[in-house]
C-alpha cells in the first residue's frame, strides 16, 4: 500500500509538469478559478464509542475527484481504504481452533500462523467551502466540508500458506464480523492551492460518525447470533496532496 501511494504521487507530479502552460500561474494568483481537482490523502483516526470496542488506531488512505467552483465551493466523490493492526480481543477470536498447547494446527500438521487485522473501505460524496482568509491567493484558505456515504469494515485473517481450512471460502464469514452502514463526516482545515502547479495540499481535522450494524447471521468465536447496531465515531488528522486541472479562458486559448 505504501508503494501504491508513492507511485500515485509520482504520476500526479508528472501530470503537473505535462500540463504546465504560460499565463495560468498569474491567473491563479489573482483570480478565483474553477478547476477539477484530483486528490490523494491519508488520515490517522482514533476510534471512540462502539468502534473502539472492536478496533484500535485506524488508517484511511485514498483519493477523490472533485471540482472547485469560482465561488470556492468544492464538490467531490471519493473512496478510502481502511486498515489497522489492532483488533480488540484478537487473542480469543480463534481460541476454538487451538489445541491443549494453545496452538493452531494447520493442514500440514504443523503450527499455523494467522495474522489478524482490521480492513474496510469508505465511499463518500463531499460538499465544502473555501474561505480565502490568510491566503496567498483567492483559491486558498480555510476549508470546511461535510460529506456522507457508505462504510464497511471486517476482521481479516491471513493464514500463512492458507493452511487453516476453517478460514477459507465461506467459512471465514463466521469469523470476520462484517459491519457496514451509512456515515457522515466533517472536516475543518486549510486548503492551499499554490500559485504554481506543484505545491497544492490540504490538511486539518476530520470527524466521522457511522451508523452501522453486524451483517453476519452467526458469529463462531462467541457462538452466538450477532445483530447489534453500532454508533461508530472516529476523529483524527487528515493530510492530502492535490493536482488541479485548469481550463484556459477563451482569450488565452486563441492568443497562444
Amino acid at each position: 500500500m505504501k508503494h501504491v501511494f508513492t507511485i500515485t504521487i509520482l504520476l500526479l507530479s508528472l501530470c503537473a509538469f505535462a500540463q504546465k502552460k504560460p499565463g495560468l500561474d498569474t491567473m491563479v494568483k489573482d483570480t478565483a478559478v474553477g478547476t477539477f481537482l484530483v486528490r490523494v490523502s491519508y488520515a490517522a483516526q482514533i476510534p471512540i464509542t462502539d468502534y473502539a470496542d472492536r478496533f484500535g488506531f485506524t488508517n484511511h488512505i485514498g483519493g477523490s475527484l472533485g471540482y472547485k467552483t469560482r465561488s470556492n465551493w468544492i464538490f467531490s466523490l471519493g473512496g478510502h481504504y481502511v486498515f489497522g493492526n489492532k483488533v480488540v480481543g484478537k487473542d480469543s477470536l480463534l481460541s476454538g481452533m487451538t489445541n491443549s498447547s494453545n496452538l493452531i494446527i494447520g493442514n500440514s500438521g504443523e503450527q499455523a500462523y494467522v495474522d489478524i487485522s482490521q480492513q474496510g473501505y469508505l465511499i463518500n460524496f463531499e460538499v465544502g467551502k473555501i474561505f480565502p482568509w490568510v491566503a496567498p491567493n483567492p483559491n486558498s484558505g480555510f476549508m470546511f466540508t461535510l460529506s456522507g456515504g457508505f462504510m464497511e469494515n471486517w476482521i481479516r485473517y491471513n493464514a500463512e500458506g492458507d493452511n487453516v481450512p476453517q478460514l477459507l471460502g465461506d467459512y471465514h464469514k463466521g469469523y470476520d464480523r462484517l459491519t457496514n452502514g451509512i456515515f457522515i463526516q466533517e472536516f475543518i482545515g486549510y486548503h492551499y492551492q499554490g500559485n504554481t502547479r506543484l505545491l497544492n495540499f490540504y490538511g486539518g481535522f476530520e470527524f466521522t460518525q457511522g451508523f452501522t450494524g453486524n451483517r453476519r447471521s452467526y458469529d463462531i468465536p462467541s457462538m452466538s447470533v450477532k445483530n447489534e447496531k453500532y454508533t461508530d465515531i472516529l476523529f483524527g488528522f487528515k493530510i492530502g496532496w492535490m493536482m488541479p486541472f485548469y481550463k484556459r479562458n477563451q482569450n488565452e486559448y486563441y492568443t497562444n
